[in-house]
């Protein structure tokens, strides 16, 4: 059974639907079927479902006759519906004139026939028109008299012709006021001034004018010219180019918006122009936060130390050192529902770890920086975070956190890459900070580059990074939380009072678990059990659960230890399900955290360098005496005393012979009693090949031959022949070779 529409919906009607407008193009017993006016797309409604929009107020129905009376309404007024859309005089100059109408109104029910000619300045009926008028309106002053020989100030009343005019249109348009206005916006040419390749070239140089490289449009102008294309007929018509005032025109005409994304894009337009949110995203304190990283506009000199160096003037560089002088990362966690600041880290670089040191100090006391930095008020109260929202930065987007926020029993929620609107509560805190804290400081960069022309920051930066740390505590803890407060679902409240106010309605906030806490946001340390338990970065720490897993063996263990607090660190195991605990064996460290214990350790080691100069050198002189006294080592001067690693090496030597065969030729050799002759010829006997006959030495009359070369050593012959040669030379051809006086010592 089908059953009736509830609401009378003609033929013709347009439902405004889901923010669409639905015409209704036929109307049946179980419902309509419509077309959207913007996509053309048909379907069908059922009744019950318009009766119940209509119910709801989520639809508006407009009926083909008031869609019509509309249409000529917006048609006579050039698009004006409303009287509010008039400038104020304007405004005035329609409630007179309504004035008027209804005083002909009030005087034709009285039986008053008026026309034109009676309601002129000489008709019967004018004074009385304005009379009823003024009786209407009193402020307009229509009876004008004379004050002092003046006229005094009122409304312009118009002849009977034009009163009659009022009287119909306004009647004609069911006495709507809006008609009453003078149209003076519809005055002037209506249809374009411009040909068709004018409005051509003007798009073609607006374009091309919006693009990121944002070029000037002056130049722009002069080389569109010159490229734009145009047919014979069109180069016919003697009609110029479009100027360029006409084109800045155009330009001014388009949307800011538009603008903005052309010329810088649309990451930067959806920062800068973007519609924030007005939702209430949370409630509770602690329900959601927002996490975000920023290069703060400031620069900070180093650690704030006065040092000075010895330095070659020559060689020194005219740019400061890359580690002198530095920007610095703000890390910054905050509470959605109260816009309590939770957490604050500064940081070299935006990384992982920073991250998970934010998180931990969201979730524990910060009384500790209070006292360090002299605030005066409470900071606020550690809590168990809920729904984690961040963007798709490196210091963020890792498995490293994610692992972490999901084992701390969060909810992670990713937002988007370039979209800041999607956590502007963080993003508007950054904004807050330089505006109030920064610009003026020493150092302040500006907050864009090359903002500030005549300030030198990296020469002016004074604060180390410990001060300008203390300055932003200092903000996030006496300042900011009893600043009022101007955001969504904030109505003025300050961040201290919404958080009072958060939990008084919501109850109280939950605690962090210090177990997770430690086990996933802390740091891990691979470790060796030893008799006195386990050292993580060199800080021991040991229990009686640790003692029994120990047995008195060497087992390597996973320590979880807090940073933040010493205390109590948890170790863990391959094939051991318990996790166990263990308690700080050096109680010097009971009070400090993971940093300040490493700086007290690193205190400890570093000494004067002169003074360990010292104390070096007296150490190498009682290590000298003592091996002295010992007598274990021989004098390194004494050349006996290598001779043992002598005799060895020879020793080795003679392992490692291998009888071989002779060689083919034998070496040089001389004459018995002709070794030591100093005579013109030497008793060298060059060698000779296996199997030939010896060598004689020559007699004494034999006369030895000229030498024509250089003098040579004794036995340095013209032997090998050449190739080719095969026997030896005969005697007499070997060369005469003698030595000279031995007049120095060749030793």
């Amino acid at each position: 059974m089908t059953s009736q529409p509830l609401y009378n919906i003609p033929k013709g009607s347009i439902l405004k639907l889901d923010g669409r407008e639905l015409m209704v193009s036929v109307r049946e017993e179980s419902g309509y079927a419509v077309q959207c006016l913007d996509s053309g797309e048909c379907f069908n409604l059922t009744a019950e479902r318009v009766d119940d929009a209509i119910r709801a107020r989520d639809c508006e129905v407009t009926k083909p006759a008031d869609a019509e009376k509309r249409y000529a309404l917006l048609e006579y007024t050039g698009g004006i519906e409303r009287v509010e859309q008039f400038p104020e005089e304007t405004q005035r100059i329609v409630q007179g004139r309504l004035a008027l109408v209804l005083a002909q109104d009030a005087l034709r029910e009285e039986g008053e026939k008026l026309t034109q000619r009676s309601m002129d300045k000489a008709g019967k009926h004018r004074r009385l028109v304005l009379e009823r008028a003024d009786r209407i309106a009193p402020g307009f002053n229509f009876l004008r008299t004379r004050r002092g020989g003046k006229l005094a100030a009122g409304f312009d009343v118009p002849q009977g012709r034009t009163l009659a005019s009022y009287y119909d249109v306004y009647h004609r348009f069911d006495r709507n006021p809006v008609v009453l206005a003078d149209r003076d916006h519809k005055k002037g040419r209506r249809e374009p001034r411009l040909w068709d390749w004018q409005e051509r070239f003007i798009s073609f140089v607006v374009d091309c004018w919006l693009v990121p490289q944002k070029p000037k449009l002056a130049e722009l102008y002069a080389q569109a010219k010159e490229e734009f294309h145009r047919s014979p007929q069109e180069i016919a018509q003697c009609i110029s180019f479009p100027t360029i005032t006409t084109i800045r025109s155009r330009i001014k005409a388009i949307s800011e918006v538009v603008r903005v994304i052309g010329r810088s894009g649309k990451r930067h337009a959806t920062n800068v122009k973007g519609p924030g949110s007005t939702d209430v995203r949370a409630l509770a304190f602690g329900e959601k936060f927002e996490t975000d990283q920023c290069l703060l506009s400031i620069f900070t000199s180093g650690d704030g130390v006065v040092r000075a160096k010895v330095i070659d003037p020559k060689q020194a560089p005219q740019e400061l050192a890359d580690n002198e002088v530095r920007r610095c990362w703000l890390h910054l966690i905050i509470d959605v529902a109260t816009r309590e600041v939770l957490g604050w880290v500064i940081s070299k670089t935006a990384d992982a770890d920073h991250t998970k040191a934010l998180l931990r100090m969201a979730t524990r006391d910060k009384t500790k920086e209070k006292i360090r930095y002299g605030c005066k008020q409470e900071p606020v109260p550690p809590v168990r975070l809920g729904l984690s929202l961040a963007d798709n930065g490196t210091a963020t987007r890792n498995a490293d956190v994610y692992a972490s926020q999901l084992g701390m029993g969060m909810t992670v929620m990713t937002a988007r890459a370039y979209q800041p609107l999607d956590k502007q509560v963080v993003e508007r805190v950054f904004g807050t900070l330089q505006w109030q804290v920064l610009n003026t400081l020493p150092g302040y960069t500006g907050s864009r580059p090359g903002e500030l022309t005549g300030y030198d920051p990296k020469n002016s930066a004074k604060l180390s990074h410990d001060q300008l740390y203390g300055i932003i505590t200092r903000y996030f803890i006496d300042e900011y939380p009893f600043r009022p407060h101007r955001g969504t679902g904030m109505n003025g409240a300050t961040p201290r009072q919404k958080r009072e106010e958060a939990q008084k309605l919501y109850g109280s906030i939950e605690a962090p678990s210090q177990r997770d806490r430690c086990l996933h946001l802390g740091a891990k340390v691979i470790a060796t059990t030893t008799s006195d338990g386990v050292r993580a970065f060199n800080i021991p720490f040991n229990s009686s659960q640790l003692v029994r897993f120990d047995d008195g063996k060497s087992k390597r263990v996973t320590v979880h230890l807090d940073p933040d607090d010493l205390r109590k660190v948890y170790v863990t195991a391959e094939g051991v399900e318990e996790v166990m605990e263990a308690e700080l064996s050096m109680t010097v460290f009971k009070d400090q955290s993971l940093e300040e214990a490493i700086e007290i350790m690193e205190a400890a080691s570093r000494s004067n360098p002169t003074l360990r100069e010292l104390h070096d050198r007296h150490l190498r002189e009682a290590r000298a005496r003592r091996a002295r006294d010992s007598g274990f080592f021989p004098d390194s001067r004494d050349p006996s005393s290598y001779q043992t690693l002598a005799q060895l090496e020879a020793r080795a030597s003679e392992l490692l012979q291998v009888e071989t065969r002779p060689a083919a030729y034998i070496g040089a050799t001389a004459a018995p009693g002709q070794l030591m002759s100093r005579g013109r010829t030497s008793g060298v006997v060059p060698a000779r090949p296996a199997g030939t006959a010896p060598f004689k030495p020559p007699s004494a009359s034999t006369p030895p031959r000229a030498s024509t070369s250089s003098p040579r050593f004794a036995g340095q012959a013209d032997w090998p022949p050449e190739t080719g040669a095969t026997s030896a030379p005969d005697p007499d051809d070997i060369k005469a070779m003698t030595f000279g006086p031995i007049k120095d010592s060749k030793l």
